[in-house]
């Protein structure tokens, strides 16, 4: 073998070793920094919780969690169109959860959605 043919089979191997690198790269620093996240898992509640003085939500969590915007919708479409009020309202929810900021706000941030119930009500 030739000199010549032994320095191009180096440099594609380096060449290869720098690609995967780079491509694995991401990966590594993703699983890194899953396994050695500082913080405390039994550290505070990433939501806000209600006040103590109410025992229940209107539905349970679970549902209050993936579903609470199709309650409220159901909830508008009855005062808007028929003139309905009844017990569940964004005033209620006001009532156990005190702080838009560190309630609504930061879990629709986190999942990068903007509600429009705010733009006609006021929630401190």
């Amino acid at each position: 073998m030739s000199d010549k043919k032994l320095a191009t089979g180096g440099r594609r191997t380096i060449a290869v070793a720098i690609a995967v690198l780079i491509i694995a790269f991401p990966l590594g620093y993703s699983i890194a920094g899953y396994l050695f996240a500082p913080g405390d898992p039994d550290g505070p509640p990433f939501l806000e919780r209600p006040d103590p003085k109410y025992d229940s939500c209107v539905r349970e969590t679970v549902f209050m969690r993936y579903h609470h915007w199709e309650l409220l919708r159901s909830v508008r479409e009855e005062v808007v169109r028929y003139g309905k009020r009844g017990d569940v309202g964004l005033s209620k929810c006001r009532d156990c959860h005190t702080s838009r900021e560190r309630f609504c706000d930061k879990c629709h941030h986190a999942t990068s959605l903007t509600p429009d119930c705010f733009d006609c009500h006021y929630y401190p």
